[in-house]
């Protein structure tokens, strides 16, 4: 008989998107909802925004787009994972850039997973979803996944 532990989004009650394009906020609303609609959703849209509202509120996890004003996704990434109290909340990167190098920085400075928006609502539902069902309860396992030969891939 196998005990494998159940993933870690039956327990996911807050997220924070962080990311400047209203579009991609009504977006991400819609879809969250349609995958879990119990999570209590939280959007800012600026690394300035990001960081003052995780001094009095704590995530389960958050979404985090690189190109952002008054501080960017790396400026918050790189903030929160040099605070103690916060540099164990989940992180991914939702961005629209490809390039490699973008991918490469972002985990190298502590991005647990880097996702690139879908062009269409129907592949953000099903990554949303997936994103979601795999096992947080050790982000470093989730982000060793995505290190393929020698380099950070996005997730797919």
């Amino acid at each position: 008989m196998s005990h494998t532990k159940p993933a870690r989004d039956l327990d996911i009650k807050s997220i924070i998107l962080a990311d400047d394009d209203r579009d991609d906020h009504d977006f991400f609303k819609d879809a969250l909802n349609q995958v879990k609609p119990t999570i209590n959703l939280t959007i800012v849209e600026n690394g300035d925004e990001l960081l003052s509202l995780l001094k009095h509120f704590i995530p389960e996890f958050i979404f985090l787009d690189l190109d952002m004003p008054c501080k960017n996704g790396l400026e918050c990434l790189t903030e929160i994972r040099n605070n103690l109290v916060l540099k164990d909340i989940p992180i991914v990167i939702f961005s629209s850039t490809s390039r490699p190098a973008n991918i490469d920085t972002a985990y190298e400075m502590g991005a647990d997973l880097f996702f690139i928006k879908p062009s269409n609502y129907s592949d953000l539902v099903s990554s949303i979803s997936a994103i979601l069902k795999l096992d947080w309860t050790k982000p470093s396992i989730v982000k060793e996944k995505y290190f393929i030969n020698g380099r950070f891939v996005a997730f797919l």
